[in-house]
């Protein structure tokens, strides 16, 4: 055969065989794409900016991707190769804009064929705004009471203030941050630990991320107890001897916790006479001590001086 019978044999009824081949095409095509399989799975949207503009109003924080493509391939993809993206970059004024999410492709899922990734949703509805940077004191929140006897004393936070940013409209807003609830709840001493500060708004950060580091004093409850007629003690009297005074007993009132001045007894030498220098009969004035607990604080006592007449005891 030679070469131009070839060549016309090649050529007869091109346009049929042309179909035919683009058919046979479509066929192979439309196969292969029967057999892909597909894979879906969320990840973040992560926003990139100029940092000038950013998000002013709500956006979603989570996408669906998809992959289609050969079982073996698709398959082995770690999710966080695949990266949702919402480029803010290119905006310099504040307004509503419709912007598409893009995806991106690293380590497992890079060289990957055939590979078709899509993301839902497409794009999304965004307003943005400058971005403002203001410094704020924060508050501390507390919830409830501490145990019976015990009572909340005070607090120090670090830091006390602390920097946000975020869209404009949002920040303006802010004149002070609170706490979380701290608890005092059957507290009965002093405690520390970290709380984050409350933030309305996923669009505005703070640094540190929020944290505050708290301590809380708790103290037992004081009160002050009046204790009246207390008797007097002469310590070291001789015992030859006698005394009376010019008056019948004293007073006492001392501070101390609630718990404990509600279970004092006063000792019997709450008030004492030292006498060690009383040897004969006569007319004494001498000094009151007073002698508590050192849990109890003298608030005042009276009198301070006592004065004695000394009498000798009939034999």
């Amino acid at each position: 055969m030679t070469v131009k019978t070839l060549t016309e044999r090649l050529l007869a009824n091109w346009p049929a065989k042309i179909v035919c081949l683009a058919l046979a095409l479509l066929l192979f095509m439309f196969y292969r794409m029967s057999t892909l399989q597909e894979r879906f799975f969320s990840v973040p949207l992560e926003v990139e900016t100029n940092g000038d503009i950013v998000p002013a109003s709500a956006f979603p924080r989570m996408v669906k991707i998809g992959l289609r493509g050969d079982n073996e391939s698709i398959y082995p993809i770690i999710d966080s190769d695949v990266v949702a993206v919402l480029d803010l970059t290119r905006f310099t004024k504040e307004g509503e804009y419709r912007v598409a999410i893009q995806t991106k492709l690293k380590g497992t899922a890079v060289d990957v064929s055939p590979l078709e990734v899509s993301v839902d949703p497409v794009e999304v509805n965004l307003r943005v705004e400058h971005r403002v940077v203001k410094k704020l004191s924060v508050t501390p929140s507390f919830k409830g009471y501490p145990e019976a006897g015990f009572e909340f004393s005070g607090y120090a936070l670090n830091p006390t203030t602390v920097e946000i940013s975020g869209p404009r409209s949002a920040v303006e807003k802010l004149n002070d941050l609170a706490t979380e609830q701290i608890e005092l709840s059957g507290r009965n001493a002093s405690f520390n630990g970290t709380v984050s500060v409350l933030n309305a708004s996923p669009l505005i950060s703070a640094s540190g991320g929020g944290k505050i580091e708290y301590s809380v004093t708790i103290n037992q409850k004081t009160l002050v107890r009046n204790f009246g007629a207390v008797p007097f003690y002469f310590e070291n009297l001789d015992p030859s001897l006698s005394v009376e005074t010019d008056v019948p007993s004293g007073d006492l009132q001392l501070k101390g916790s609630e718990s404990d001045l509600a279970e004092l007894a006063l000792p019997e030498n709450s008030l004492t006479v030292l006498c060690e220098n009383v040897t004969e009969p006569g007319v004494y004035s001498l000094p009151v001590q007073v002698i508590v607990p050192e849990r109890f604080e003298v608030l005042s006592s009276s009198p301070g001086q006592v004065q004695l007449t000394v009498r000798r005891k009939a034999p």
